[in-house]
């Protein structure tokens, strides 16, 4: 599948050259772009080799009796096209750091930062026939290169068989977005969610992601 994980800067360039030439079809594009979640970088630290285990718990890997350090949530949403169409079956591969900072991943050799053996720090799901994913995790922490530090966010890379989008989730409330000017309210950013029933001591997220052409 040819990639569409494109930044909107990117996009949004492609646009402005095409309207030279057929300014309808730059404005549907660019009308497209604002209905949809923008794209993110894919980060340093995408995982190369994984565990096993890639459920929808990343609390807990296969075959260990311990679980993850850190503040337990639930993350849940709807994957849409950029009409708010639902998308049967889309797929989603998401990766994040522990709740120290730290990612499991070779390249990340913050030793001040620990890692967490019973934290599966990746995922692969498949949405349902009304485009839902659900998966448990833990907050990750915020970390900082650079003596600058990052915002807290989940990254994903999300396909249909139209389209593709490389993006990152972001929380709310979290006075970091403002240094990489992630505004409440966006489609980059989560909102607080009723907890699940069977789980009403677990805190909620809920991040509906619209993917373009999708």
């Amino acid at each position: 599948m040819q990639s569409f994980a494109l930044s909107r800067r990117q996009l949004l360039v492609g646009g402005a050259a095409l309207g030279t030439a057929s300014p309808a079809i730059a404005q549907d594009l660019l009308a497209v772009l604002e209905r949809s979640t923008p794209g993110q970088q894919l980060g340093p630290f995408y995982p190369l080799v994984r565990p096993l285990d890639q459920d929808a718990d990343l609390t807990r890997l296969a075959g260990s009796r311990g679980t993850a350090s850190g503040e337990v949530i639930d993350i849940f949403g709807t994957v849409f096209d950029h009409d708010g169409r639902p998308i049967p079956g889309a797929k989603l591969d998401l990766w994040q750091a522990n709740a120290m900072g730290r990612y499991m991943h070779a390249g990340d050799m913050r030793e001040d930062l620990p890692l967490d053996p019973h934290f599966q720090g990746s995922a692969k799901l498949v949405a349902d026939r009304q485009g839902r994913y659900r998966f448990r995790t833990v907050r990750p922490g915020i970390y900082a290169f650079g003596g600058v530090p990052r915002p807290r966010h989940i990254h994903f890379d999300i396909s249909s068989r139209r389209a593709r989008l490389t993006t990152q989730m972001y929380f709310p409330g979290e006075k970091e977005n403002e240094l990489e000017k992630i505004k409440e309210g966006s489609l980059l950013v989560a909102r607080t969610a009723k907890p699940l029933r069977q789980d009403k001591l677990i805190a909620a997220l809920q991040w509906d992601i619209k993917l373009p052409f999708g």
